[in-house]
């Protein structure tokens, strides 16, 4: 069975009630039973990318000052 996972932005606002994180769900990746991972992104319908591991280059590192996951 396919796995799904939800891709989303998040975006910080300060109100009167202090900081708020505001996340908005820009696409979907899916992982289907044989393994193969692909991403799709509503801001381009229609198209499927295809993630695959990297090989030969090292891949940047990303941080996050407040990662919730």
């Amino acid at each position: 069975m396919s796995k799904f996972y939800n891709v989303c932005t998040r975006k910080t606002v300060i109100g009167e009630s202090g900081e708020k994180n505001i996340y908005h769900k820009v696409g979907v990746i899916k992982v289907s039973k044989n393994g193969g991972w692909f991403l799709q992104l509503y801001q381009q319908p229609g198209t499927d990318f295809q993630i695959f591991i990297n090989q030969n280059d090292e891949l940047p590192v990303i941080e996050f000052e407040d990662h919730d996951a």
